[in-house]
C-alpha cells in the first residue's frame, strides 16, 4: 500500500452535460504525477448511480461516451500510479427511483434520505435484503473482469438502516424474527449487513484473492477487530476535521487501529469544508500538518478531491496536494514499518460494548465521545503517550490502563485486569467504570461506593494540593454528578462539595449553578490504593462537554500519579502541540514527531464549527527528554540530517529542536 493517495471523488448528476469532453489522458496523468501522488481511487459507479464505463448491468452516464474508467487507469498507469476503483454500495440513485422497491421503508414507514426529508436534495438509502445486493454484486464482478489491472476496490457508504422493506419483512419471518419488534428490526439489519460483506467479498476474491478491498462506513468502529480482519485487506480512516469531526477524531481511531496490525491510510480532504465540495479549498499548510499527523500516527495519507464533470483537472487543487505529498515523500523512510511507543493504554468505552453495523457511524462516535475523546483529547493536550485498546488487546504492553467514565467491567474484564494489576501495571478509573450498580466496586480501591450524586447538572471538587489546577485552592464545579464514595483503607484524593440545589424552575440561584454550601459533603474527590487510582467524576466527560483547563490540569496530574513512572517523553510544548514516538526496529532507531498547528473557527456550516488552518508558526528551541531503550548513537533532524547535541542521563536522552513548522521528525539512532 502506498503512501500518498486520492482520493478522487466523482459524483455526478445526469442532468450534467458534457462528461470527460475535457478529458486530457497526458495532462490527467501528469498533474498527479508532479503533484507527488502514487496511488488515485477512481470511479466505476457513483452516488447518482451511473458507471463511467461501458456497463452491461447498470447504465453508463447518459452524457459520457467513451471508457472514461478505462482511459484513466490507463493514463495513471503510465506514470506508476495505482488505481483503486470505487463502487457507492447503499447510495445508488438511479437503482433506487428505478426500483422503488429496494428501497429502506424505516420502521416509522417512511423512506429515508440522507439528512434531509423523503422528497429533498439527499441520497435515498437502499436495502441490501432486496435484490439490490444481488445488483451491486454483479457490478463489482462486472468491475473485476472489465478492469482486473485495477488496483483494488473501495467500496462506499456500506452500512445499512433498519428496513421493513418487503423484503425485510419477508427476511425475518424466515429467520422466526418479529418484523414489528425493534430489537429484531437491529437484529436483522446486522444479519443482512453481513452477508452484504459476505456477498461482495466473494464478488471480487473469486476473480482475484489478493486484490486490496476497503468497505467504507466513515467512523471506525471500535471492538469489531475481527470483523475488520475477515474482510478488509486495510483500512481507510475518514476524519475530515473541517467537516465537523475536528483534529482530535483522527488520532483516536488511528491510535486504536494502530494497534490491530492492519495497514492504513488516514483520510483528510482537500475541501474547505466537507466531501465533493468543488470549488472549496484549504491552504497548503493544513495538509502539510494533516498528513504530517498521518505520519506521526503510522497511517499512511489519502486526500480527498473531486473531479470536474468535464474531466479537466483543477490546479489549484494540484497546488494545495502537491506540496504536501512532496513533504510525505521526503518522510517516508522514517515512517515505514513503524510502531507506537505507548506506555498508557486507554480503553475504549466503544470497544467495551461495540456496535454493531446497523445505522449511521456516527452514531457509534457520538454515543461515547465523552469518555474516549475526551481521554483522548488530555492524553493528547497532556502529550502523554498512548495506545486506544479494545478487550483482545495485551495490556501488559502498558504501565497504565485507563478505563474512562463508563466501563463496564464483566468477570473476563476484570479477571485480565487483576492479571495486569499483579503483574505491576497501574489502573486508574474514572466515573461508573469499574462499579457494579449492584454491589459496588469490583475492584479493590480502598474505598466504598454509596450511589451516584442527586445534584443531577453537577456538584464541585477540590482535590488533594498536588493534583489541584495551578492557582486554584477553591471548589471546582464540574458540570456532571461525582459518585459518592466514602473512604476505607485507601489514600483520599480530596473532597466532594455539594451546590445547595441544583437549578430548576422553583431552585436557581445565578446565571449557571447555584453555589457550593461552604463545607464538604463527607464524600471523597477519589482514591488511591496499591496499583488503583479512582476518581469520583467523569471527568473526561466532563472536559470534552466543558472544556475547562483546570479539568484538564486535574486529569493530568492524576495521570501522571496513577503512571508512577516518568512520562515516556516530556516536551515544552504548548498545548496545541502533539508528540508522538514511533520505534523502526529494522533501523534500530526511534523517530520522535512533533507537531503544532492552531484551528481557528471561521464558521458554521450546517452546524458545524470550521476550524481551518490557516498557517503555521514556528515554534524555536522545543525541549525533548526522550527515555531510551538503549545507547544512543546520534540524534538528527529528517529529512534535513541535521545532527542535534544531545545530554544523557541513565535511561533518559534530552536534546532542543532549533525549530517546529507544522511537523518535525527527529531520528533517534541505538548503537
Amino acid at each position: 500500500m502506498r503512501y500518498r493517495q486520492i482520493h478522487l471523488d466523482f459524483h455526478t448528476s445526469g442532468q450534467i452535460p458534457d462528461i470527460g469532453s475535457q478529458f486530457d489522458p497526458k495532462a490527467f496523468g501528469a498533474a498527479f504525477y508532479d503533484a507527488h501522488a502514487d496511488s488515485v481511487t477512481v470511479f466505476s459507479k457513483c452516488h447518482h448511480g451511473y458507471s463511467f464505463h461501458p456497463t452491461g448491468i447498470g447504465e453508463m452516464h447518459p452524457n459520457l461516451d467513451f471508457d472514461l474508467l478505462r482511459a484513466q487507469i490507463d493514463a495513471l498507469h503510465a506514470v506508476n500510479i495505482k488505481t483503486p476503483i470505487y463502487l457507492s454500495a447503499t447510495w445508488d440513485e438511479l437503482a433506487a427511483t428505478n426500483h422503488p422497491e429496494w428501497r429502506t421503508i424505516s420502521p416509522d414507514g417512511g423512506s429515508p434520505r440522507e439528512g434531509t426529508n423523503p422528497n429533498g436534495a439527499g441520497w435515498a438509502f437502499l436495502d441490501y435484503s432486496t435484490p439490490y445486493l444481488d445488483y451491486l454484486c454483479r457490478q463489482t464482478e462486472e468491475v473485476m473482469q472489465r478492469y482486473p489491472d485495477g488496483d483494488g476496490i473501495f467500496i462506499d457508504i456500506a452500512l445499512q438502516l433498519p428496513s421493513v422493506s418487503v423484503s425485510a419483512q419477508r427476511g425475518m419471518d424466515a429467520l422466526g424474527m418479529d418484523w414489528t419488534c425493534p430489537q429484531d428490526q437491529r437484529k436483522f439489519t446486522e444479519h443482512s449487513m453481513e452477508n452484504f460483506f459476505e456477498r461482495v467479498t466473494d464478488s471480487v476474491r473469486k476473480h482475484d484473492p489478493k486484490m486490496p478491498l476497503f468497505f467504507n462506513a466513515g467512523h471506525v468502529r471500535k471492538g469489531r477487530r475481527k470483523h475488520y480482519t475477515n474482510y478488509y485487506s486495510h483500512l481507510e480512516l475518514e476524519s475530515l476535521p473541517t467537516a465537523g469531526w475536528g483534529y482530535d477524531h483522527f488520532p483516536l481511531s488511528a491510535r486504536y487501529i494502530d494497534t490491530v496490525g492492519i495497514p492504513f491510510l488516514g483520510m483528510t480532504g482537500k475541501f474547505h469544508f466537507h466531501w465533493g465540495e468543488v470549488g472549496g479549498y484549504k491552504k497548503p499548510e493544513a495538509l502539510i500538518y494533516e498528513c504530517g499527523a498521518m505520519l506521526a500516527h503510522g497511517a499512511r495519507c489519502s486526500i480527498g478531491d473531486h473531479l470536474h464533470p468535464t474531466g479537466k483537472i483543477d490546479d489549484s487543487t494540484m497546488n494545495i496536494i502537491g506540496p504536501a505529498f512532496k513533504w510525505v515523500a521526503d518522510r517516508e523512510p522514517w515512517a515505514e514499518d513503524s510502531v507506537n511507543r505507548a506506555q498508557i493504554g486507554l480503553l475504549s468505552a466503544e470497544a467495551i460494548d461495540p456496535l454493531d453495523f446497523t445505522g449511521l457511524p456516527n452514531d457509534a462516535k457520538n454515543l461515547f465521545e465523552g469518555p474516549d475523546s475526551g481521554a483522548s483529547r488530555v492524553l493528547l493536550e497532556g502529550q502523554f503517550a498512548f495506545d486506544v485498546l479494545d478487550c483482545e488487546s495485551d495490556f501488559t504492553l502498558y504501565k497504565l490502563l485507563i478505563l474512562p467514565d463508563v466501563i463496564r467491567v464483566d468477570a473476563a474484564l476484570q479477571s485480565k485486569i487483576e492479571d495486569f494489576t499483579r503483574a505491576g501495571g497501574q489502573v486508574l478509573l474514572t466515573g461508573k467504570s469499574g462499579i457494579d450498580p449492584e454491589t459496588g466496586f469490583g475492584f479493590d480501591v480502598g474505598a466504598t461506593w454509596h450511589g451516584t450524586s442527586d445534584d443531577t447538572q453537577g456538584d464541585y471538587v477540590l482535590p488533594v494540593p498536588e493534583l489541584r489546577a495551578e492557582n486554584l485552592n477553591d471548589p471546582l464545579f464540574m458540570y456532571q454528578p461525582s459518585e459518592q464514595i466514602t473512604v476505607s483503607d485507601g489514600t483520599s484524593l480530596g473532597e466532594i462539595y455539594a451546590p445547595y440545589f441544583d437549578r430548576t424552575p422553583r431552585h436557581f440561584s445565578g446565571h449557571v449553578n447555584a453555589p457550593s454550601k461552604p463545607d464538604a459533603s463527607g464524600f471523597a474527590a477519589g482514591v488511591r490504593k496499591g496499583n488503583f487510582t479512582y476518581l469520583a467524576h467523569p471527568i473526561f466527560t466532563s472536559y470534552f462537554t466543558a472544556g475547562s483547563v483546570a479539568m484538564l490540569e486535574i486529569a493530568e496530574q492524576t495521570i501522571r500519579l496513577a503512571l508512577k513512572d516518568a512520562p515516556l517523553v516530556k516536551v515544552n510544548l504548548p498545548r496545541a502541540g502533539r508528540v508522538t514516538v514511533r520505534h523502526q526496529s529494522a533501523q534500530n532507531r526511534d523517530v520522535v514527531h512533533l507537531l503544532f498547528a492552531t484551528p481557528v473557527q471561521r464558521g458554521n456550516l450546517e452546524g458545524k464549527a470550521i476550524q481551518p488552518i490557516q498557517d503555521l508558526v514556528s515554534l524555536h528551541d522545543v525541549i525533548v527528554d526522550l527515555h531510551v531503550t538503549s545507547q544512543v548513537a546520534k540524534v538528527r533532524l529528517v529529512p534535513e540530517d541535521e545532527a542535534l547535541p544531545f545530554t544523557t542521563t541513565e535511561d533518559r536522552i534530552a536534546f532542543t529542536v532549533p525549530q517546529v513548522r507544522g511537523h518535525q521528525m527527529i531520528e533517534v539512532s541505538y548503537v
